[in-house]
């Protein structure tokens, strides 16, 4: 199970989509989607998954990391190839 109480707990769709809290909804597995574009052309760059550490990761860093499912691992874009994924902004 992915440790999420850094996050704020899921509350009404009203809350969640009107609120200011930040509260990522999770699957089953302890992921989420994440879609990662270019910031000037909008192009989409990868398709991959975060859980509750990736995210928190990325947010403090200001980096992409992820969560690989079929190696079970957290990962940082860019350490072995060199293509740094640096945030610009992040939507939920």
């Amino acid at each position: 199970m992915t440790d999420t109480s850094s996050f704020s707990p899921r509350g009404s769709t009203a809350e969640v989509e009107e609120g200011l809290a930040f509260a990522p909804k999770f699957d089953a597995d302890g992921l989420i989607t994440a879609v990662a574009t270019d910031a000037k052309s909008g192009d989409v760059l990868m398709v991959a998954h975060m859980n509750a550490e990736a995210l928190r990761r990325t947010i403090a860093t200001g980096e992409a990391w992820y969560f690989s499912r079929s190696r079970r691992a957290l990962w940082k874009k860019g350490e072995s190839s060199g293509h740094v994924q640096r945030v610009v902004a992040q939507r939920l």
